[in-house]
């Protein structure tokens, strides 16, 4: 573990890196290896040339979209994804994309993009669709779960920094600041010591414009109150509005929480 201790501090001077506490039930011996890898990537990168990922891939010639009869585009892809994969390479596609549509990001699209030209045992480079093609639905599912998350977590400003920074509503439509919503999430926490079941499950999103969705969810949670330490329920439907973060993702704006009033 000394010697570990010792590489740790190499790796931070020499790249920047900075470690946070290693968990006890990691073996020296697996650290080591783990803290060697980082130690061969950082100076592959440090003089790493950029390639496109055709070239990375090993310039493969892959058949045109438009000379594929439509049944066989599915075997096609499947073909052309297991070769990146036997590559190193790996797409994943988040939500429901056609076969031709991916294909054709596969095969054309990724396969201009540059990436660092580093090659090493057991490292794979991943690619999301989605990055390139952002899903509002997907994204507003998934940062209104993010938010339910924080606020039960009792994660106070993790949840707050969910809410879009310009743009805030309280639970009756009225324009508030990120303070004063702050304020509101405080006095909800001020009423239960602790939160023993917290369930959040989508119904559905609707998107209301191309900036923007309403995530509904049933809801089911438990709060031990302050005062009695008695056991509360709440259960019914929970509504949240979201629109597009300029940084990527979603922002809520407005959040009507089952049992959680945010407009004291």
């Amino acid at each position: 573990r000394a010697l570990n201790e010792s590489k740790k501090r190499e790796i931070e001077e020499k790249f920047g890196a900075n470690f946070g506490e290693t968990s006890k039930e990691l073996s020296p011996e697996m650290e080591s290896e783990w803290l060697d890898n980082i130690k061969e990537f950082e100076s592959l990168h440090e003089d790493a040339k950029m390639v496109t990922v055709h070239k990375f891939v090993g310039s493969p010639v892959f058949k045109p979209l438009n000379e594929i009869p439509t049944h066989q585009v599915h075997d096609e892809l499947e073909k052309a994804l297991e070769y990146l994969s036997e590559h190193n390479v790996d797409v994943d596609f988040l939500a429901e994309v056609s076969d031709a549509e991916a294909y054709r990001f596969v095969t054309e699209e990724l396969m201009r993009q540059e990436t660092d030209d580093i090659h090493m045992d057991g490292w794979t480079t991943n690619y999301i669709y989605e990055e390139f093609y952002p899903n509002l639905e997907l994204d507003a599912k998934q940062f209104a779960e993010q938010f339910l998350w924080h606020l039960f977590d009792r994660e106070l400003e993790y949840a707050v920094n969910n809410f879009a920074k310009e743009e805030v509503y309280d639970s009756n439509g009225n324009r508030i600041d990120t303070n004063t919503l702050k304020s509101h999430i405080e006095q909800f926490y001020a009423q239960y010591v602790a939160f023993p079941m917290s369930k959040h499950t989508v119904v559905d999103c609707e998107v209301v414009s191309d900036d923007s969705a309403m995530v509904r969810f049933n809801s089911e949670w438990s709060g031990l109150r302050a005062e009695t330490m008695e056991l509360q329920s709440f259960s019914g439907t929970t509504v949240l509005k979201m629109k597009k973060s300029p940084y990527g993702g979603c922002d809520v704006i407005q959040a009507n929480v089952v049992g959680v009033d945010l407009c004291n």
